[in-house]
């Protein structure tokens, strides 16, 4: 089992999803030979949640593993576990930090999150008979020589792409990343060296918050470059995934299930910031692509919303072991089979924790900031929760009243985030979610009917 996570994933940068840029022409490849699953719902907006969700076949809630900070109860058994068990040589590669570290211990960036206990490595290394970080940001190269090496046992590599994360593009080669940038650019950013977090977190509505205290306005051409950026890194990971697809023999091709899918997705000035913040379908509608040598089926788009917590009973179903006990998800052989799944499937989406809760430990957010918040962030684990159908994104807003008292980009921008308590979208007719339609269709059968089975979950773990 080759299972390959890119974080920070959007798929519509993508041709074979629709963009222009031809960013990947070996995913893309890989789309047109498998099986691929258009609306994969990741269940949380951060990584080291959403991908134990991936794991454990488990929403968050339900398994408690609900902040960096969080340890995997050890009676919740894990897909790499029961690899293990049934004796497959395991291994972890990757160069996302949030998932592969002790962020206490540092970033990646030379610079800690100043709390002790932000080790997700801890639960995450569970399973694997070697558990490697490759480096911050860059690409898991030791993987190929890896792979040329298994013979004899079977072997599974979780193979993690920490690569798209901001800094975007920073790891490209200099002569490569600059190749999708605006021409004729005239903007501000592109000499200010990398787009890390200490500039990115500080673009919120068109506006750049200084830390000298001055607000911008930033140029369109700082916007596209940013995004070309991101979409240069997505052409570099695409680069070596089919560097690493070619290095299999052609018997690892016949006798290897092969998935590709994203761990969350990542706002890319849709809601006026960058990064991963909230709900929204940018941040958490990922892509799956499976090709499995033994099922022999033509390829197939599969549009029916699907969820991550799918993702361990499916390469358990499809490898032929025992399922997991007590899993939310459920195995799409039987999707993969028919080449469609159930049309009347809802994903739930936690944002969980907000934001606020890790970046606050991080080195060099301002004091005053930090003094602000600790406080009330340290009175609980706030969440706000959705559930998504084919049709519409339906968020309940139970944070709210913190998230205005907390807010980065309140506090950046002096202006209190305001939030109602329902947010109703039609993807249909608003794909990017920018207007809340709840007030006007909220008596409708199917909203009424959403919101009964959001409740009923937030009732079953609260």
């Amino acid at each position: 089992l080759l299972l390959i996570a890119l974080d920070i994933f959007r798929p519509d940068r993508m041709p074979c999803f629709g963009h222009s840029v031809q960013t990947t022409p070996n995913i893309c490849e890989m789309v047109e030979q498998g099986v691929v699953f258009d609306t994969f719902m990741a269940h949380a907006y951060q990584t080291p949640i959403a991908q134990m969700a991936n794991f454990t076949g488990r929403y968050p809630s339900r398994s408690g593993f609900v902040s960096f900070a969080s340890t995997l109860d050890p009676a919740i058994p894990t897909l790499p576990e029961r690899l293990q068990a049934a004796g497959y040589n395991t291994m972890a590669m990757g160069t996302s930090f949030e998932v592969m570290t002790d962020m206490s211990a540092g970033d990646g960036e030379r610079a800690p999150f100043m709390r002790e206990g932000l080790n997700p490595s801890s639960s995450f290394g569970r399973g694997f008979d070697r558990f490697v970080y490759s480096g911050h940001r860059n690409l898991p190269s030791d993987a190929i020589p890896w792979l040329r090496s298994q013979a004899e046992r079977p072997w599974f590599l979780w193979l993690v792409f920490g690569t798209l994360h901001w800094p975007y593009g920073v790891n490209v080669p200099p002569t490569e990343q600059t190749r999708f940038d605006p021409p004729s650019y005239s903007g501000m950013l592109r000499d200010r060296g990398p787009l890390n977090f200490r500039i990115l977190s500080r673009l919120y509505q068109g506006q750049i918050y200084g830390e000298d205290g001055k607000v911008r306005v930033l140029p369109s051409d700082d916007h596209e470059l940013i995004r070309a950026r991101y979409d240069v890194g997505l052409w570099y990971v695409d680069r070596f995934i089919g560097e690493l697809v070619d290095s299999l023999s052609e018997d690892q091709l016949q006798s290897t299930l092969i998935v590709l899918y994203g761990i969350h997705g990542e706002d890319l000035g849709e809601h006026g910031y960058y990064g991963h913040y909230d709900l929204f379908d940018v941040e958490t509608r990922m892509a799956m692509v499976v090709l499995d040598p033994a099922l022999r089926r033509a390829p197939a788009r599969i549009s029916e919303v699907v969820e991550g917590v799918d993702l361990a009973p499916t390469m358990l179903d499809l490898l032929g072991l025992p399922p997991l006990p007590q899993a939310d998800g459920r195995s799409l052989a039987p999707a993969i089979a028919a080449g469609a799944a159930d049309p009347d499937r809802a994903a739930i989406v936690e944002r969980v924790p907000l934001w606020e809760d890790i970046f606050r430990h991080k080195s060099g957010m301002p004091e005053a900031f930090v003094h602000r918040v600790t406080q009330r962030l340290d009175e609980g684990t706030w969440r706000d929760r959705a559930i998504r159908s084919a049709r519409y994104k339906l968020v309940h807003r139970t944070a709210r009243a913190v998230e205005r008292e907390v807010s980065w980009y309140g506090w950046l921008s002096d202006k209190r985030i305001q939030r109602p308590e329902w947010e109703l979208y039609d993807l249909e007719t608003d794909p990017t979610e920018q207007v809340n339609i709840y007030g006007q269709v909220w008596d409708t059968p199917e909203v009424l009917d959403l919101r009964a089975r959001l409740q009923a979950f937030e009732a079953s773990v609260d």
